[in-house]
């Protein structure tokens, strides 16, 4: 109950971004640049957007300890329930159902799950410095947007930093890791945490998991591209990419639900920056929004219907669907 006044404004927020774009904007016309989308072009960037799933649940397969053997469709379903959950209830929420749908899914403990999660954020963050850095090369930003850029790899680097630190820390003595201090055991749980941190060990499968993270943020890309050519638009090469970077900037901590409202307005002022009148620029928005959300957070329903009508009976002996839906 307690978090009830803050979920309402997040909401407020996010109507109070999302008027600001209707300022001074013909209804009207916007309707009419929206209803002119091809059909087959919006399938097409539904299609790129449903296969960041793919990769992302590949990405978190990687990331498990070797030395577990977990079947593939779990990842999946519980990278389908974190998914759902980030794109529609606060941060950080979302990460939280992510690291319990994938420690019980899996049934691989906490601990392990949330050095996937930590390990999951670090590549995905080395990818959008990648998007960011290709945007600074090629198109010509606003000085905000540039000093923006350089604290973004600069969190970065310092999270990465930390990482690597406790990857590669000897690990604790027996005596610290069975100390029953407060001190004792947050010392302990960070020891078994950094020894799940494999990966930075490994350059092949932190050059692969570099890879995926990459793929997800490449489909992602051609999503956008797609929506665009939806509306017969001819922009440059580069603005898929800077739609793309300006949105990794401005999502970073997603502030409201879905990210509703900082999404369109990021994207409504990137097209305007491209020449967009702000109707077209407006539908171009939306649509791309929609178009992300429905894959995003449907992953998690039609796998919450597959497993209630397939596994129904084990399910309830794992007391999935009341504890973590």
């Amino acid at each position: 109950m307690k978090k009830i006044p803050f979920i309402i404004f997040l909401w407020v927020f996010a109507a109070g971004i999302f008027y600001l774009c209707l300022q001074s904007i013909d209804l009207d016309q916007a309707w009419n640049e929206l209803s002119k989308a091809t059909p087959s072009w919006l399938f097409l960037g539904f299609f790129f957007n449903a296969c960041i799933l793919g990769f992302w649940a590949a990405l978190w397969y990687l990331l498990l300890p070797k030395k577990l053997s977990i079947p593939f469709v779990r990842v999946f379903q519980a990278n389908s329930f974190m998914s759902t959950s980030c794109n529609t209830i606060p941060f950080p929420g979302g990460h939280a159902i992510g690291v319990m749908a994938l420690a019980r899914r899996t049934k691989v403990g906490h601990t392990v799950a949330l050095s996937v999660l930590a390990l999951d954020q670090l590549m995905e963050g080395f990818a959008k410095i990648f998007v960011l850095t290709l945007v600074a090369i090629f198109v010509p930003l606003p000085e905000l947007m540039g000093q923006a850029i350089l604290v973004f790899i600069a969190a970065i680097g310092f999270f990465a930093s930390i990482m690597f630190y406790f990857a590669h820390k000897k690990p604790e003595t027996r005596e610290v890791q069975e100390a029953e201090s407060v001190t004792g055991k947050v010392r302990a749980f960070v020891s078994r945490w950094s020894a799940h941190l494999e990966v930075l060990r490994d350059m092949r499968i932190f050059s692969l998991g570099l890879l995926l993270a990459l793929l997800m943020m490449f489909t992602q890309t051609l999503g956008i591209w797609a929506v665009q050519k939806s509306l017969n638009l001819d922009l440059p090469v580069w603005a898929p990419i800077l739609v793309m970077g300006a949105l990794n900037l401005a999502t970073v901590l997603p502030i409201t639900p879905g990210n509703f409202g900082v999404y369109e307005g990021t994207a409504f002022l990137v097209y305007q920056f491209c020449g967009l009148s702000p109707e077209l620029a407006l539908s171009l928005a939306l649509l791309q929004h929609l178009c992300f959300l429905v894959p995003m957070v449907g992953a998690g329903y039609l796998v919450l219907l597959f497993l209630t009508s397939a596994q129904k009976e084990s399910l309830s002996e794992e007391k999935w669907v009341s504890e973590e839906t």
